[in-house]
């Protein structure tokens, strides 16, 4: 009763200032909408709780007939919308991008799919009102709508203690099952159906290849594959929108939205993929008992986040170079294409190890700064989390400076070279220089590690 008060409350609120504000001569647009969508807001709580309500064992036979007969009319709708759309889908490609997406309104638009939209448009009808009236109209069957979902709340024979018990329980399962999966472990949510990785381990060989095996399988398990799929599909929708609004001699955006993913995760990818010592930190009494030494661990530590980012962040790369204009692609000539190319790979790869170093640097020297385990901290994190990547850019930095200075220096004796031999010369001398410092800071970061007490990160 208290959250259905307080809602009808400051719905009514909203309502009541945006008569006030009109007698007062004050803009209407933005109280006009934030009751409308408060309003929207109060439909979709009552709604689950009155679902929930619903659902609530045990069923009596009237709430297991309405349970069933909404299933039915779910899927009804999602038949009609997919049976509307299907057609256009099969045209889109000869539509174009900006023709598909009007045919696809026009069929949802249209019956019967209209006809199962209709209700969602007169709960959103208020914010399109030109008018006060307009509104007040539209706004009415918006609370109508409210006041019917209130009567069937109140209406339901059902002790609230025992759903507010449910939901509680059912939501901690929830959560212990999503921090497990961050945490690479197994799926808690379904006990009894084994986990199985697609990535197989040889049952011999380096123990440093099992490390990195180990932490690439945790990265799989925690969905960054989804999130991944999903960055990518958002990503192609872009570059189409981008690529469809061109017009001819402008020269093309499509390659912008790949290009700048790849930035992205260039600079802030370290920071984000944790499966390294930064999450195996919290473990450091059981990976003490490795017959390894310190260097060997850090190395195969920070192996896995450098793969990861370098392939995600080539493959960026490749999809920018392939929506390049044609003119763009040929400035180069073929042989300095050639010599970027497979130069490329091995630049983002030591840049990587550099960056997931330093932050593996960060954990063992401060590691009350660092956010130990999968996640990366919250709200409560932002000011440890701003010093440490303000920390960590400027460290990256200052061991970027030599390698690019070697790559000047030596760019300016060979650049003459043909074929662009020149720049791949100056490049490898760079990736090298940079790799050595690499070397350099796993060596010492071993050697910290050695010497790390787990008692210390207590």
């Amino acid at each position: 009763y208290k959250v259905v008060r307080s809602q009808l409350l400051l719905m009514l609120s909203c309502v009541l200032w945006t008569f006030l504000t009109q007698s007062w001569g004050v803009t209407l647009s933005w109280p006009f909408r934030f009751a409308t969508l408060w309003a929207f807001f109060s439909i979709l709580s009552l709604h689950r709780l009155g679902a929930a309500l619903v659902m609530t064992p045990p069923m009596s036979a009237g709430r297991r007939v309405a349970m069933i007969a909404g299933k039915v009319l779910a899927a009804a709708a999602a038949v009609t919308l997919l049976a509307a759309v299907t057609p256009v889908l099969f045209r889109f490609g000869s539509l174009g991008f900006s023709g598909g997406l009007r045919a696809l309104g026009v069929a949802l638009a249209a019956p019967p799919a209209g006809y199962v939209l209709a209700p969602f448009g007169l709960v959103i009808a208020p914010l399109y009102a030109a008018t006060p009236a307009t509104w007040a109209g539209a706004f009415a069957i918006v609370a109508g709508v409210v006041v019917l979902h209130l009567v069937w709340v109140l209406a339901m024979n059902v002790r609230f203690e025992e759903v507010a018990a449910t939901a509680s329980a059912a939501m901690a399962r929830r959560l212990v099952a999503l921090k497990e999966r961050r945490a690479g472990g197994g799926a808690v949510a379904r006990p009894g159906k084994a986990v199985r990785s697609w990535l197989p381990l040889a049952p011999s060989g380096r123990p440093a290849v099992a490390i990195v095996w180990k932490n690439t399988v945790a990265l799989i398990r925690t969905g960054t594959l989804r999130v991944v799929m999903l960055l990518i599909i958002v990503m192609v929708v872009m570059s189409e929108v981008i690529s469809s609004g061109d017009t001819p001699g402008t020269g093309g955006g499509a390659w912008i939205p790949f290009l700048s993913l790849a930035v992205m995760a260039l600079l802030l990818g370290p920071r984000a993929v944790r499966n390294d010592l930064r999450q195996d930190m919290l473990s450091l009494a059981s990976i003490k008992t490795w017959p390894l030494t310190g260097t060997t661990v850090v190395f195969a530590e920070i192996a896995s986040p450098t793969l990861v980012l370098s392939l995600f962040q080539l493959a960026m790369l490749i999809l920018a170079y392939l929506n390049l204009p044609a003119a763009y692609r040929a400035y180069w000539g073929p042989s300095t294409t050639i010599v970027l190319w497979l130069l490329l790979p091995l630049v983002l790869l030591t840049v990587n190890a550099a960056s997931i170093a330093v932050q593996n640097a960060f954990a063992l020297l401060f590691p009350g700064w660092v956010r130990l385990g999968a996640d990366s901290g919250g709200v409560e994190a932002i000011g440890q989390t701003m010093v440490v990547t303000l920390g960590s850019f400027l460290v990256l930095t200052v061991a970027l400076i030599l390698p690019a200075l070697s790559f000047v220096a030596v760019y300016a004796l060979v650049q003459t070279a043909p074929g662009g031999v020149g720049l791949g010369l100056a490049g490898l001398v760079g990736v090298i220089v940079l790799g050595v410092e690499v070397a350099l800071m796993v060596a010492a970061l071993g050697s910290m590690f050695e010497r790390t007490d787990p008692t210390a990160l207590i």
